[in-house]
């Protein structure tokens, strides 16, 4: 039987145990019914059936240890399941043959598969037990492995007979199989999904959170910041500073002018600015960036940007300043992490059926790690050596507040890409 308990990692991420352990129970089921009905209508005359069975009983125990001492070995988890075809197909050639009810076994192994392995398992797993079927029927038909004695009088079977039932049933496995390969696709999908909703609200729940306790600070710490600023500037005026003292007074009002445009960017990020919406030119709007990183003193020498999309007579109805503000804060970080010959793309598209643009800003940098993506837009979560990391953060809530969106896929050392999505209309 096919049902099985083994923890195993087929990808990057750990299986949930729950269902191994629900096949667990469910293998040790199926197997404790065949014993009974077998011992009930046969008795004791079929001996090979009940090795069959003690083995199923025994691998069920060595794969619920295996769960529980959380071996991950996909090597073991497909010589498990060849293990378990081979007591499927001995199981049905010592129960009839062609005869046998427990052909329904190899389609409960394609389902299996896609559960606990993946959707190209379940297609394997029919195609490997079809091909099992095929060839115990195919063997006990010419003789070649003849069937136990007590069931060879049932065995007076046409040719016509035997292979079209076969050939009925080996269809019907090789289309479970796909079925459940396809409906695991989908779940996966799905679950993929919930899994980047869930993400989402999390974010969405620290950010306000965040929010929250930046507004009610930002002020109380920027009027003492302010003082502090100065009465420092006024003891440099009264007083004569030079050699370490005056490197004193500059880190003072160096630090001090950092955390003002911290709290700065805190009071923007959790306050924005009222929209002012107008027609805007979304050619005109990328091309005025384009020209201000090109021209900024940041930009690196070698550093190509090229759009390849026109948005020739595209307007979207925004707030131009702020749209420019977030192109502007992604191409500055495209350009920070490109080396000094890298390349920055700008293209997009137009969704007319659903009334939005989508920009897309692509570098060829050193890319971001997978553990950062999903806290990459929260405050603070710049990993630059430079920047308090308010840039992203700030970006999004501006998309936000248009009823749009900034998506991020990126690969280590293969580069990013910022997809912008915009409303054609307010």
């Amino acid at each position: 039987m096919t049902f099985r308990g083994s923890s195993f990692i087929i990808t990057s991420m750990s299986i949930n145990k729950g269902p191994l352990y629900t096949v667990i129970f469910y293998r040790f089921i199926i197997a404790t019914i065949i014993l009974v009905v077998n011992t009930a209508i046969f008795g004791l005359g079929r001996t090979p059936v009940y090795f069959f069975i003690a083995a199923t009983y025994f691998f069920t125990i060595i794969y619920s240890i295996l769960v529980l001492a959380k071996v991950s070995n996909p090597i073991f988890l497909y010589g498990q399941i060849i293990l378990d075809l081979i007591i499927e197909t001995g199981l049905i050639h010592y129960t009839g043959g062609i005869d046998s009810v427990l052909g329904i076994l190899y389609p409960l192994s394609s389902i299996a598969a896609s559960i606990l392995i993946s959707p190209r398992a379940a297609i394997i797993i029919a195609l490997l037990g079809s091909t099992l079927y095929t060839a115990i029927v195919s063997l006990e038909f010419f003789n070649i492995i003849p069937l136990p004695l007590n069931l060879k009088t049932f065995f007076v079977r046409q040719s016509s007979y035997v292979f079209s039932l076969l050939y009925f049933r080996v269809t019907i496995f090789c289309i479970i199989g796909f079925l459940s390969a396809y409906i695991s696709e989908q779940v996966k999908k799905k679950d993929q999904v919930v899994l980047s909703l869930q993400r989402q609200l999390r974010r969405e729940d620290r950010l306000s959170a965040i929010g929250r306790l930046a507004a009610s600070t930002a002020h109380e710490i920027r009027n003492p910041l302010a003082s502090i600023s100065g009465c420092a500037e006024a003891l440099s005026e009264s007083l004569k500073l030079g050699g370490n003292d005056q490197k004193l007074f500059n880190v003072i009002m160096k630090e001090t002018s950092r955390l003002n445009n911290i709290i700065n960017g805190l009071l923007e990020y959790v306050k924005p600015k009222k929209l002012q919406l107008a027609k805007v030119s979304l050619d005109e709007l990328i091309e005025e960036v384009i020209f201000l990183i090109q021209n900024n003193k940041d930009f690196k020498k070698g550093v190509s940007i090229h759009k390849e999309t026109n948005f020739d007579n595209i307007k979207v109805v925004c707030d131009g300043q702020q749209i420019k503000q977030v192109l502007f804060n992604l191409l500055v970080n495209a350009v920070e992490t490109v080396k000094e010959n890298g390349k920055i793309i700008i293209n997009g598209e137009i969704d007319k059926s659903r009334q939005r643009a989508q920009i897309n800003i692509i570098d060829n940098g050193k890319g971001i790690e997978e553990e950062r993506l999903e806290s990459i837009f929260e405050p603070f979560a710049s990993g630059k050596d430079k920047g308090v990391g308010l840039g992203l953060s700030i970006a999004l809530s501006i998309m936000k507040e248009h009823g749009g969106n900034i998506e991020l896929e990126s690969k280590v050392d293969r580069g990013s890409t910022f997809r912008v999505v915009l409303p054609l209309k307010a």
